[in-house]
This record gives structure tokens, sequence and C-alpha cells, in this order.
């Protein structure tokens, strides 16, 4: 046994460096790369790198929300938009709003949150009408004053 050993030990080690490559192949290299099928309500994954991938799911912020609510009243894109909130009580917001080079100008904005929904209801360097605040019951302290149905400008109680 001891000649067969010594006649033959670099095919036991050989066998040896298969066996560990086989394992860091199968175990370590391929983990998370393992095939699998995962069936939800018609939808299949078949790897575990994909279903990783479909689990992230991203979710916008109210300041992610109002910039696109803000962005489609006034029309400036996104990415040329400086934009800020000043307050958000979850149900009203205020903020303001600039292109990202303009030097003057801007505006502030109000928005109201509806069925889940940002909604702005007055954006610009003016008093906001009565008629755009008083009946989503924005709080005073985002609103003092509004003008009233005749041009009057009227102290929010």
């Amino acid at each position: 046994m001891k000649n067969l050993f010594k006649k033959y030990w670099w095919v036991i080690l050989l066998l040896l460096l298969i066996l560990i490559i086989l394992y860091y192949l199968i175990f370590i290299y391929g983990k998370g790369e393992v095939e699998q099928t995962i069936s939800n309500e018609g939808a299949t994954i078949t790897s575990a790198k994909e279903a990783t991938k479909s689990a992230d799911i991203s979710v916008e912020t109210d300041e992610d929300l109002l910039k696109k609510a803000v962005s489609e009243k006034t029309g400036i894109p996104i990415d040329e938009m400086a934009f800020e909130v000043s307050e958000n009580t979850g149900k009203h917001a205020t903020g303001l709003v600039n292109t990202k080079d303009a030097m003057v100008g801007g505006g502030f904005w109000l928005a109201v949150k509806m069925d889940s929904k940002w909604v702005v209801v007055f954006d610009g360097q003016n008093t906001p009408g009565c008629s755009q605040v008083d009946p989503t019951d924005f709080p005073v302290s985002m609103v003092a004053e509004c003008f009233d149905s005749s041009g009057n400008i009227v102290v929010r109680k």
C-alpha cells in the first residue's frame, strides 16, 4: 500500500484539488445564482438574483411627490428646477420654486394632499385667492392672507 501511495500521490492530490475547485464553484461562487422557481400569482422568477431585483421597490417621499406635482403645475422640468419644501404638515405643504439657473424670480407654491395625491392649488409670486386656500383648510401659519373675489386682501384667522 505504501508503494501504491508513493507511486500515485499526484493523482490523490489532483482529485483533492478538483474537489476544492468544485466546492468553491458550487457553494461559494454560485451562491445566489442557484436556479429556483418561485411562483406568485402567475409571475415566475427563475433565479434568486432576479427575486432580489424584483423585491427592490423604490418608495417615493413626500418631497419627491411634491416636486413632481409642482413640476407639472409650473411646467419646469424636474432636472431644471430649484425646489424647496418650507413646511409640510402631511396634508398641506408650501415651498419655493425657481429654475436652477435663474438669478431672480421664482415663486412659492401651495399644495394639498387629496386621496393620497399631492395637488398644487397655487403657484406664483402674489397672494393666493381665498377660493384656492379656504376650501382646502390651509393653516393660517402657511397662508396668513388671501384675495377675496373682489380683489380685497382678507386676513385669515
